[in-house]
């Protein structure tokens, strides 16, 4: 058991000055571990993990040659009958199974159309479940979307919905933008996407696209990721001194203590009414109820 320290001894640590700040950062309750993301959804990750998986198992097959060579050479030198040698199994097939939708290659007119259009721009393109999906390089997006939105042969009059996905163990991206199409007048769907680094900040859609405009602020608020030529880049659900983007993988799933404040203990109604001038402050359109 340990003495306790004298705080009035010779090298004892200095006791902070003034008054005690609860530090919501270094809470232990607060303290997360990075976790590892699933891989990114895509053609070449289906691809590395087919071959990861045939590696392993012709590595499991080998072993067992090899045991197999070392029980019959035991076998052999002790006089005893040589055991059974090993079968490779074989996966059963049933059609009665339920078929896993994986990714294939690109061979829908409109992935083949935009891979014509821009070239090398291209890193990846491919269907899964009638889903079809146009990876681009990151510097090519506003392209790819005139090219999606204008081409005669495409007509992706309608920007749908946009989002955006933290990759914490990524080697050589943070996030993946999505844009996901609509091509009214044909009924096709589409996704481009991009993958971007920490700090990158590609170009908005909402010249092409207004109903970006919203969905890149909601980005940038989750995530942090700015969008360059945006007409109003600024937070749109948290407030703008908010500290940290919920939706990265490292944000604590508490919260960093903005939420610590239950108005139901505000029986005076203080933080209440200063809650709603500071919306009223940020131009939001809320009105205290009254009593008739």
């Amino acid at each position: 058991m340990t003495e306790p320290i004298d705080p009035q001894a010779p090298g004892a640590p200095e006791a902070p000055a003034g008054p005690y700040v609860y530090d919501y950062m270094a809470a232990p309750n607060r303290q997360v571990v990075l976790p590892k993301t699933v891989p990114l959804p895509s053609l070449r990750t289906y691809q590395a993990e087919v071959a990861a998986a045939a590696a392993a198992d012709e590595a499991k097959w080998q072993k067992q040659l090899a045991d197999f060579e070392v029980a019959k050479a035991k076998a052999e030198a002790e006089g005893k009958d040589a055991p059974k040698a090993p079968v490779r199994a074989v996966p059963r097939k049933d059609d009665n199974d339920l078929k896993t939708p994986w990714p294939t290659e690109a061979q829908d007119p409109d992935l083949l159309k935009l891979r014509e259009l821009l070239g090398d721009r291209v890193e990846e393109a491919f269907e899964q479940a009638g889903e079809l999906v146009c990876q681009v390089k990151k510097e090519a997006i506003l392209e790819a979307l005139r090219a999606c939105r204008d081409e005669a042969a495409l007509k992706y009059e309608m920007l749908a919905d946009q989002s955006a996905t933290h990759y914490p163990a990524a080697k050589d991206f943070a996030f993946s933008v999505v844009y996901h199409l609509t091509s009214i007048s044909r009924r096709k769907r589409l996704r481009l996407r991009i993958l971007v680094p920490e700090g990158f900040i590609p170009e908005s859609a909402c010249p092409l696209y207004p109903s970006a405009n919203w969905m890149e602020r909601e980005i940038y608020d989750m995530l942090g990721i700015r969008f360059a030529n945006h007409p109003d880049m600024t937070r749109i659900l948290c407030p703008e001194d908010w500290e940290g983007y919920p939706l990265r993988k490292e944000y604590p799933t508490v919260g960093l203590g903005q939420r610590d404040i239950d108005f139901r203990d505000d029986r005076g109604g203080v933080l209440n009414r200063l809650a709603m001038e500071k919306a009223g402050q940020m131009g939001i359109n809320l009105k205290q109820p009254k009593a008739d």
